[in-house]
């Protein structure tokens, strides 16, 4: 009883090393049924179509480390790309300065769901559903039937992401290694990122000390929503076109990276890094999958399977975790 307690309190504290451990497995097992699978030129590709979503979860994983949840995500980067590559096709003499475009249109959609959600204490699943459908019909009317073509963007937009820079890696890698490099960085090392983690495990004991969650919660939702318009921004860049339909689905994608990612859907517990390790594993299975003839519906029913399997095995594992504890704290009672 003893080892298989130490054996669950290793596995939570190490979960970025169990999604590691995943990926590697699924690579192994992709590379031995899949002839084209193990091959450089397929590896970047895989690197390359994860970038968006590393962002995107990570963004996500803020907002869920805050025991919240952000399922507008998609229509937030969609409304965010297309007015912020509108405003950067009428405005095309500004230059790269305009990506502050979409990155604050984000933070504004973060805005609204954080004080709807933190102050106004209404259920994040609820709120976000709602403001789903809300910035999804905002990006609809603000574009008129209208799209944005690749010939409507300055040069600038088709450069930012062509060739290959350090080490042969796309510009649109680094850049998404840097967002996640510097949101981890931000939970280990600022009083915000430890925050956030802080009222994600008790927010009642961080009202007792003096912390209200409110304007931390307001905080994760804008830091999630610029994050996002930064993620508009690439994937309209990369896409090299924008309409008001970009990303439609792509939420449930990004919550199941997260909930791969080892981030508990309970809060407190997790890593960005994590999320942004679940987004590889879900474009390596989804790369492997159509490797393999897989339709995308077979493709849909295993990301549904994985992430209720991620979440019975994450609430299983704090169950056991808490019981562990609590029968520690017992023992050290004096008689």
């Amino acid at each position: 009883m003893l080892d298989r307690g130490r054996g669950s309190l290793i596995l939570a504290e190490n979960r970025v090393a169990v999604t590691v451990a995943i990926l590697g497995i699924l690579w192994l097992l992709f590379a031995l049924s899949t002839p084209n699978f193990a091959t450089i030129a397929n590896a970047n590709g895989i690197v390359l179509n994860a970038s968006v979503l590393m962002i995107l979860a990570c963004a996500e994983a803020i907002v869920v480390l805050t025991r919240n949840y952000e399922i507008s995500i998609a229509s937030v980067l969609a409304l965010s790309a297309y007015i912020g590559f509108d405003l950067i096709a009428r405005y095309p003499e500004a230059g790269p300065v305009l990506i502050l475009a979409p990155v604050g249109i984000g933070a504004l959609c973060g805005m609204a769901n954080g004080l709807l959600v933190g102050y106004c204490r209404l259920s994040s699943v609820i709120v976000t559903i709602g403001t789903l459908s809300v910035y999804r019909g905002l990006a609809v009317i603000y574009a008129g039937g209208n799209q944005i073509e690749p010939k409507d963007m300055p040069a600038w937009v088709r450069d930012s992401l062509s060739g290959w820079l350090f080490l042969g890696m796309s510009p649109l890698v680094i850049t998404a290694l840097a967002v996640v490099a510097a949101a981890a960085a931000f939970f280990h090392y600022t009083p915000a990122g430890r925050k956030i983690y802080a009222v994600g495990s008790n927010p009642a004991a961080m009202i007792h000390f003096g912390i209200r969650p409110e304007p931390v919660i307001l905080g994760a939702y804008v830091l999630c929503g610029a994050l996002t318009g930064l993620a508009g921004f690439l994937f309209g860049a990369r896409a090299s076109y924008v309409v008001p339909y970009f990303a439609q689905g792509l939420e449930i994608q990004v919550l199941c990276a997260v909930v791969l990612g080892g981030v508990s859907v309970q809060g407190g517990s997790g890593s960005v890094t994590g999320a942004a390790a679940g987004a590889l594993i879900l474009s390596t299975l989804d790369n492997g999958l159509v490797l393999t003839g897989a339709s995308a519906f077979a493709r849909q029913f295993i990301y549904g399977s994985a992430i209720i399997a991620a979440v019975v095995v994450d609430s299983a594992l704090l169950l056991r975790v808490k019981q562990i504890l609590l029968t520690r704290r017992r023992r050290r009672r004096p008689a």
